[in-house]
């Protein structure tokens, strides 16, 4: 029987879907990350949505997820935790940003 370490509980799951952070970027700029559990997510498989809500001067500016296939229960809080430091995220945030000035 296949085995995958980074099943979540639904205990965790539970606790995932019910976190918010608030990650200040900078004096203007707001990132509330939450967590979206997929229903269809199988017993071998994690479907898990990081959800940003961006806020530019509490006004809310847009909304953007990213998809967090099998990463462990521990990762996926950290990083819904550190948004301001992940660079790869504040990048596509910044594109999608400039997409939406042009």
């Amino acid at each position: 029987m296949m085995t995958n370490i980074n099943v979540l509980t639904p205990v965790q799951i539970e606790h995932l879907s019910s976190l918010r952070y608030i990650n200040a970027i900078d004096e203007h700029m707001r990132i509330v990350a939450g967590v979206k559990v997929l229903d269809n997510a199988g017993q071998y498989d994690n479907s898990v949505l990081l959800v940003l809500d961006i806020f530019i001067d509490d006004n809310h500016i847009d909304t953007m997820s990213f998809n967090l296939h099998n990463y462990a229960y521990e990762e996926i809080v950290a990083l819904a935790q550190g948004i301001r430091n992940n660079d790869y995220i504040l990048r596509a945030v910044d594109t999608a940003l400039a997409g939406d000035n042009e």
